[in-house]
């Protein structure tokens, strides 16, 4: 989309064009379209943009009426006054307006985004481009300037970074929020001690299906309130899902972490009064101590979990310090890692497919690879409880191959020709042999790489995300579709869309709970497919298992779902085709 621009004070014009992200830029045009009036009227008319043209010193030389609308000033009343008007006194005072002329004078272009301010005083969050305009000589001629009101698409990018890091049900820390703090906290090394605490409400599933969910969300909320009451500045307390909590504390002494403690279980622990009910709630705390227990924060955590579960098998006393000898769950673990490879080795694992849907719910357009394990004596094993030991211990990457092989096996055999999508662990993204191996799997299976789709997450990056992207664009080279799973659930999910192109978004199933009821969380995904829209990347919704659900998302312009309203994930040979 063009705008032409009269220079008013010189003897040119540009044609600012808009791109991506409302980034402008100016191309300069041959002098004898200045004897066509009606690019000074178009120009003059453009509502979108406010476009002016500033002399050497920052004096405003012209006025659109874009910024009329956007700025509250009339020509008459503007022109000829500094362009500094527009900033904050304290940006004033400090000098900003010149720095961002200077840097463009440097450049050629300044551009960057901020609070700028009308007539009346209000205010508009902007994104600004001023472009430095010289004659065919190099000779500086004076600024271009473009300004836009984005304050509707920043709020959405900050309730969505706000989603990334608590927790849309109580507002709590999330858990990338309580890791940053904690790892933060150990970084700076002013506290001899730190205790980390996990704790659990008991009974809390009977309380759900007793008392119904509504109670058991209004009671997760109140618990929530007291003890975000009870923190101070050096301690958190953040919802990990569930009834599961975990909570931070400082401490130089054992009087000052007794305290804490007491406080903590005084918040979780007691009787909760209702509308309806009354509930009794009783918490299960572990806790375990750094660096005496664990110098890193996954093993802290661990080691409290291990304490918590003590204390959840005590019926007196239901506050646990971790101990070494509890560490019985270690060698539990050990052995699901050994099974893990055993059971590669006797093909104990096998595939379900769930169908992905037009948003009409008629037509199949695609499916997901999903992984399933039985095991000899434990019987049916789920992902989530396999499949972080297997990152853990590596064991994903032969267990990813496998899946991948077998994946491009099956549908040749069962002439699946639609899209199908295999989940790609970040420990096999930074395997040195990943992109060999996915070419040896395609030569050996001939599976058209047109239908195959990667599932990545963002924890893939957060490790070397150079690396990761590096790797992704070797895949997109080879024609594998890239999707981002589990979209808004991490704290840079907006990051990762303007780092790189996804042939796909998968909105994450969270999104969809309560959609019926909540106007907020509607809203929430109302942001998600409009900033899916908005860079013409394809979105599908996850979860989806009410037709209530199907029709909002329909409502909202989704175009393309997944969810057990569609039926469960079941074997290739049980799939429409």
């Amino acid at each position: 989309m063009g705008y032409i621009v009269i220079n008013t004070f010189s003897h040119f014009c540009f044609v600012i064009l808009s791109i991506r992200c409302y980034a402008v830029g100016l191309v300069y045009m041959d002098n004898r379209m200045l004897t066509d009036i009606s690019y000074r009227h178009f120009v003059e008319n453009v509502k979108d943009y406010a476009i002016y043209m500033l002399e050497l010193d920052g004096t405003i030389a012209s006025w659109n009426e874009g910024a009329r609308q956007a700025k509250g000033y009339t020509s008459e009343e503007i022109i000829g006054s500094n362009f500094s008007i527009f900033y904050s006194e304290g940006e004033q005072q400090s000098g900003e307006p010149a720095r961002n002329l200077a840097l463009a004078l440097k450049t050629g272009k300044f551009e960057g985004e901020g609070w700028r301010y009308r007539k009346d005083g209000s205010s508009f969050w902007a994104h600004v481009v001023i472009d430095a305009i010289r004659d065919d000589d190099g000779t500086l001629q004076g600024f271009a300037k473009i300004t836009r009101d984005i304050t509707e698409h920043k709020q959405v990018i900050d309730k969505l970074s706000w989603m990334a890091r608590y927790d849309s049900l109580t507002g709590l820390p999330n858990r990338v929020a309580f890791f940053a703090f904690v790892e933060g906290l150990i970084a700076g090394n002013n506290y001899p001690q730190l205790a980390i605490f996990t704790i659990d409400l008991d009974k809390f599933k009977e309380i759900n299906d007793v008392e119904g969910h509504l109670i058991g969300d209004l009671l997760l909320q109140r618990v929530s309130a007291n003890v975000a009451k009870m923190v101070k500045n050096d301690e958190l307390v953040a919802r990990f899902g569930g009834d599961e909590f975990v909570a931070v504390k400082p401490f130089e002494s054992a009087e000052e972490l007794d305290l804490f403690t007491e406080k903590l279980q005084g918040c979780f622990s007691g009787i909760h009064d209702f509308a309806t009910t009354s509930v009794s709630v009783i918490a299960s705390i572990g806790f375990s101590v750094f660096p005496r227990d664990g110098t890193d924060l996954n093993t802290l955590i661990s080691n409290s979990d291990l304490a918590m579960y003590r204390a959840k098998s005590d019926i007196d006393n239901k506050v646990c310090r971790y101990e070494p000898e509890m560490d019985e769950r270690t060698r539990k673990r050990n052995q699901m890692i050994s099974d893990i490879r055993q059971g590669i080795k006797e093909d104990q694992f096998y595939l379900h497919y769930q169908e992905k849907r037009s948003i009409s719910g008629k037509q199949v357009t695609g499916y997901e690879a999903l992984l399933r394990w039985q095991h000899p004596e434990l019987g049916l094993i789920y992902p989530d409880e396999f499949i972080p030991l297997a990152e853990e211990s590596a064991t994903i990457i032969p267990l990813g191959y496998w899946v991948l092989e077998q994946v491009c096996r099956e549908a040749l055999v069962n002439k699946i020709h639609k899209k199908v999508s295999v989940n790609i662990s970040p420990v096999q993204l930074r395997h040195r042999d990943f992109i060999d191996n996915v070419r040896g799997i395609l030569m050996r299976t001939c599976f058209p790489v047109s239908l195959l789709e990667f599932e990545v997450t963002e924890t893939a990056f957060m490790v070397d995300k150079k690396l990761v992207f590096n790797v992704l664009n070797q895949i997109k080279n080879m024609g594998i579709s890239i999707a981002l799973d589990d979209f808004g659930t991490g704290y840079s999910s907006i990051s990762m869309l303007r780092e790189f192109h996804f042939d796909l978004i998968k909105m994450d199933r969270s999104f969809l709970q309560n959609i019926e009821n909540d106007t907020e969380v509607r809203s929430f995904v109302r942001a998600v497919i409009s900033l899916s829209k908005s860079i013409n990347t394809p979105l599908i919704a996850e979860g989806v298992e009410t037709l209530e659900q199907l029709k909002i998302l329909k409502d909202e312009g989704c175009n393309e779902v997944q969810g057990f309203l569609f039926g469960k994930p079941t074997i290739i040979g049980q799939l429409k085709k």
